[in-house]
């Protein structure tokens, strides 16, 4: 076996905390874009579309989100 990347993280100096919910940064920030917009962002980001481990992640272009 051959390793090109190894990531990890120690976690020492991260506090004990009690879980009150997830952040909505986030998802407010990817909300305001565009279908296209977002396309555009991934398309920038060469590691988007596989994981780590060369599995394949987000199919690229993202197929548009349903109407609401």
């Amino acid at each position: 076996m051959h390793a090109r990347r190894v990531s990890d993280a120690c976690g020492f100096a991260v506090p004990l905390m009690e879980y009150q919910e997830d952040r909505s940064l986030h998802a407010e920030y990817f909300n305001r874009k565009t279908d296209e917009e977002f396309n555009a962002y991934c398309e920038r980001k060469d590691h988007i579309a596989s994981s780590l481990d060369g599995l394949p992640a987000l199919p690229l272009p993202l197929p548009p989100l349903p109407a609401e």
